[in-house]
């Protein structure tokens, strides 16, 4: 089906997302790593200066929702990531939904404090308030299976998952991976009492990658 580009920041949760849904439907791929601070390249490619941008021959798709929904889409064996049943599939989008919106929110303002240096305690610890939040929903949901929507994974855990990602991590080894994977795990912390089902849902479905 010709050759796929990613352009991505890999320590980005919608990014990760992109990668996880390529691993997931066995998606060979080539990575294009975009400086932060330089969006020429991304720009060039999609004329937005927005990661992930996924290129497949002479269609360009950004917006990580959009990606996942094209690979879904255009690579139809299993698993699939989205739901024929629409019930299922406004499930999946109301998942979605938390990520756009509550998850946004806690991301945002610690993006903030990393960019300008400046410290604000408040943000933090509504950032930290919004992941146990949706943390406990996600134990909730998950209940004795091991995704969201029963044995297998789906569009709704590649979604929600990199968001809580480094509030699983120590500092200690999320320095040792990137030097924002450090900031975000030094704001954020999810409990590991009381979140133990949320927390190895997260290294679950992180693996997919691998």
């Amino acid at each position: 089906m010709g050759t796929l580009t990613l352009y991505q920041l890999p320590p980005s949760p919608n990014s990760m997302k992109a990668r996880l849904a390529l691993a997931l439907k066995k998606i060979p791929y080539t990575s294009v790593v975009i400086d932060p601070m330089d969006r020429a390249t991304v720009v060039e490619v999609s004329g937005q200066p927005l990661t992930p941008v996924l290129v497949h021959g002479d269609r360009v798709v950004y917006d990580s929702y959009a990606i996942v929904r094209y690979l879904d889409a255009n690579w139809k064996g299993e698993p699939r990531l989205f739901a024929a049943d629409p019930a299922r599939q406004r499930a999946i989008e109301a998942w979605e939904n938390v990520t756009r919106t509550e998850l946004g929110r806690m991301v945002g303002p610690l993006v903030q404090q990393l960019f300008s240096g400046q410290d604000d305690p408040a943000a933090t610890a509504e950032a930290n308030r919004i992941a146990a939040d949706v943390a406990g929903r996600v134990q909730e949901a998950l209940g004795a299976h091991d995704f969201l929507f029963g044995a297998a994974p789906c569009a709704a855990d590649l979604t929600v998952a990199p968001f809580l990602y480094y509030a699983t991590l120590s500092p200690e080894t999320a320095d040792a991976r990137n030097p924002l994977a450090g900031f975000f795990a030094r704001k954020l912390a999810l409990p590991a009492v009381g979140f133990e089902r949320a927390r190895a849902w997260v290294a679950r479905v992180m693996a997919l990658e691998s």
